[in-house]
């Protein structure tokens, strides 16, 4: 590792968030002189952002070249986390480009907020200090509360941007107090400092420093849903665009989980916080709360939103184990990072399913909407399908995989008892999955011709659905690059 000041090494190394920087500041000034036209421009643009954004990510990723400028840290945990907002922006665009059409909501906005809050993203991922890490976080929910809210003359989009504003603003105080009392008790607030600091922590400074920590996670389990910070979610998730929706549930999702392992890394060491009861707790809370709310719900939005978060409470799992064992963090950390693509191919698959049931200017969000669609449309149902087995977590599926490698990682430092109730709340959860299937092959829905689906949609239908299976029958080179991420991460 370095820390120097050099802007040219910056300027490589930070061309992922620089790239989709410019072009959303490009798009707010095309947007303004190209009022009233044709967006079409606007999505090939931010394509091709997204597409050199990528590139450099995956470059920079394969050279793993570990460095930082003190303020950023560029390793490649960060850049696999670059990774995947990158194709969760992709898959988000590619479902867009009708579906804002028919909600009246085609702005150029909407372009340069999904790509200015993934460069928020990118900067919780590359954060080498608290402050950083806020700034990032802040940037990303400004374009998420505005995203949420886009659909003005809609009274549930208007009342999912204010909830996510309020409950947000709340959250964000309390990181901003978390971070003070941190700069209170070291002086700093630089990851590297605080992580040689808390080395030698001394009985003053621990009550300051555990309140520190206590609001500081506070704040990232609101963006993770997880229980009980997760009231937000459903009422977000259902009033935003099925496109944010989607958007939200992955990418700010695996957002929230880098800023918890750039936070957790450094507060691990530690020894006088119970760690491990602390996550456990936290993780079956969240996915036993998740799933069995999910049994009541008639909305595919509402059903995906607390899915959602019981997916979180999974992804706890793996946090526990790292917790317990610092000798194989590596494992269950790397276990962390590749359900977290897991969980985005999956999802995004859904949500792009949900998108392709709006018909005729209707949105298709009841789980009866999808009544007899095996019938009328039997590839579609296939696809859906298959992401509701792979969110349960079935073979062949990648979600199988995913949930696989975190209870082994659990099992190996003898967690037992959450994984015990993991693999329950899996099973609990195959009732509303496989409601859905159920749905869509049982019971009888309006006939009526199906319109063609657009190009773009379908290419994202297909997408999903080949990293699903393909990933789910060969995920060795996956996980290994996942491991990898986290092999030699810097502060």
């Amino acid at each position: 590792m370095t820390i120097a000041t050099d802007w040219n090494m910056l300027l490589v190394k930070g061309l992922p968030f620089l790239t989709l920087l410019g072009m959303g500041l490009l798009l707010l000034v095309i947007e303004v002189l190209w009022w009233g036209k044709d967006k079409t421009i606007m999505l090939i643009l931010s394509l091709l952002a997204v597409a050199a954004s990528f590139y450099f990510a995956w470059d920079q990723w394969i050279q793993n070249i570990p460095w930082s400028q003190q303020l950023l840290v560029f390793d490649r945990l960060s850049y696999i986390f670059d990774l995947i907002f990158l194709f969760c922006l992709l898959i988000t665009l590619l479902i867009s480009r009708d579906h804002i059409k028919r909600e009246h909501i085609e702005r150029g906005e909407y372009y340069a907020l999904l790509l200015l809050a993934t460069v928020g993203m990118m900067m919780m991922a590359h954060a080498g200090d608290l402050m950083v890490l806020f700034l990032g976080i802040e940037v990303m929910t400004i374009g998420a509360y505005i995203l949420a809210g886009i659909k003005k003359r809609h009274s549930k989009s208007n009342e999912a941007a204010l909830k996510y504003f309020i409950l947000g603003g709340i959250a964000a105080g309390l990181m901003v107090f978390g971070i003070a009392f941190f700069y209170g008790a070291t002086g700093s607030t630089q990851l590297s400092i605080l992580n040689q600091t808390f080395a030698e922590v001394d009985s003053s400074q621990s009550v300051l420093i555990f309140l520190a920590v206590a609001l500081i996670l506070v704040g990232l389990c609101f963006k993770i849903a997880a229980v009980p910070f997760h009231f937000w979610s459903p009422d977000v998730y259902e009033g935003a665009p099925t496109t944010v929706t989607a958007f939200m549930a992955t990418a700010i999702k695996a957002a929230g989980f880098v800023a918890l392992f750039r936070v957790l890394f450094i507060v691990i060491s530690l020894t006088h916080i119970p760690w491990v009861p602390l996550l456990s707790t936290l993780s079956i809370a969240t996915m036993t709360v998740g799933n069995l709310v999910a049994l009541r719900q008639t909305n595919i939005k509402r059903m995906l939103a607390y899915s959602s978060i019981a997916h979180a409470g999974y992804a706890l799992v793996g946090l526990a184990a790292a917790a317990k064992d610092n000798q194989l963090s590596e494992m269950a950390l790397g276990a962390i990072v590749f359900y977290m693509m897991a969980y985005a191919v999956i999802t995004l698959g859904a949500f792009a399913i949900v998108v392709a049931m709006g018909h005729r200017g209707d949105e298709a969000e009841e789980i009866s909407d999808f009544a007899g669609l095996g019938q009328r449309h039997p590839l579609l149902a296939a696809a859906m399908t298959v992401f509701m087995i792979a969110l349960t977590g079935i073979p062949p599926t990648i979600g199988f995989i995913g949930k696989f490698y975190l209870f082994a990682s659990a099992i190996e430092v003898g967690l037992y008892t959450l994984v015990v109730i993991g693999v329950l709340n899996s099973v609990v959860s195959a009732y509303y999955y496989l409601g859905v299937v159920m749905t869509m092959y049982f019971k009888e829905g309006a006939v009526y011709r199906w319109p063609p689906l657009a190009y773009l949609l379908t290419t994202s239908i297909f997408l999903t659905l080949l990293g699903t299976l393909y990933w789910g029958v060969f995920p060795k080179d996956l996980f290994l690059m996942a491991q990898e991420s986290v092999r030699q991460v810097i502060f």
